[in-house]
């Protein structure tokens, strides 16, 4: 999975030169938040919602409601855009770019290929992307454990899985810094955990939650 499989190619984008008041105009009927700004067929700004709605002049106090509609109207894109803005490749794998964006603290990315714009994500993408992947969309059960970082163990769980005859919907595993266990969390496609909670335990597991 990579970021094209999950990124908006039908782009909207708008000229340098566009006004901002058009810019909102153009958010509001496509409901987005983030407009790429070019200049002939290259990338060269991004504007958000929170840019549009931000924009004023610097000395509005001082002027009427129409001095100030008029320099209002005279401002474009590309006085208040992010020049250069940080893009990613289509060939990302999502979770570098949900990484990347919490680090940078950016909501979206244009993605770039071959100097070319080809789509944007956002996180909103990933996340999507990524109820999918923990199958939270789907009925089924939950069972939590605290296995020790250990080699094999995920050999064992599955076998004993594969016992019950059990479908794996999701499998997710987190290590606390300076632990010496892993959380794992298992997604079940059954109607009842109980038996299997019961094997793992036995098996010397320590399951915390089943649900």
């Amino acid at each position: 999975m990579r970021i094209r499989d999950i990124m908006s190619t039908n782009v909207v984008a708008v000229d340098e030169k566009t006004s901002i008041h058009d810019a909102r105009k153009i958010m509001e009927a496509h409901r987005i938040r983030r407009l790429p700004v070019m200049k002939k067929d290259q990338l060269v700004g991004l504007v958000t919602k929170h840019m549009l709605l931000e924009a004023s002049p610097s000395p509005a106090t001082a002027l009427s409601i129409h001095e100030l509609h008029y320099l209002l109207a005279k401002m474009t894109v590309k006085d208040i855009m992010v020049k250069k803005p940080y893009t990613i490749s289509p060939d990302m794998p999502p979770e570098e770019a949900l990484q990347l964006g919490q680090e940078m603290g950016y909501g979206g990315f244009p993605v770039v290929e071959g100097g070319r714009l080809v789509g944007i994500v956002t996180e909103s993408d990933i996340v999507r992307l990524m109820t999918r992947v923990l199958g939270v969309t789907k009925k089924g059960k939950r069972i939590t454990i605290k296995a020790p970082d250990v080699f094999g163990n995920m050999q064992r769980i599955m076998e004993i899985l594969d016992k019950h005859k059990t479908v794996l919907l999701s499998l997710m595993s987190l290590k606390e810094p300076e632990e010496d266990y892993y959380m794992v969390v298992l997604r079940l496609q059954c109607d009842d955990a109980e038996p299997i909670a019961k094997e793992l335990r036995s098996s010397g597991f320590n399951v915390t939650y089943v649900g």
